[in-house]
């Protein structure tokens, strides 16, 4: 497993990355890489410990423990079913909150 380090201070929160995915991706192959984000928490995550993450340039996912937020100063309250979007060349990212299936 690769572990890499990334200062969320560095960087803004947007509101247009879901709408970046889903112009990149189209809306179906958005939704299941959202899915799949949603699952891969399902299987690997820790309930309210882990939140996954979705690299907007590439589809790529992953998880990354809550902490590493809040020590940032994001001033999020963590809820079942969302995922982080990150875009590293824009430095941005925007907290997705997906529905129920």
């Amino acid at each position: 497993m690769k572990t890499i380090q990334i200062a969320f201070s560095q960087y803004q929160s947007a509101s247009f990355l879901w709408s970046e995915l889903i112009q990149d991706y189209g809306f179906d192959k958005a939704r299941k890489i959202v899915c799949q984000a949603l699952d891969l928490q399902k299987m690997n995550g820790k309930k309210n410990y882990t939140m996954p993450i979705i690299f907007s340039g590439t589809g790529g996912l992953a998880l990354i423990p809550i902490q590493i937020l809040e020590k940032e100063d994001f001033k999020i309250s963590y809820k079942e079913n969302q995922v982080l979007i990150f875009n590293i060349k824009r430095k941005s990212f925007q907290i997705l909150n997906e529905t129920a299936k």
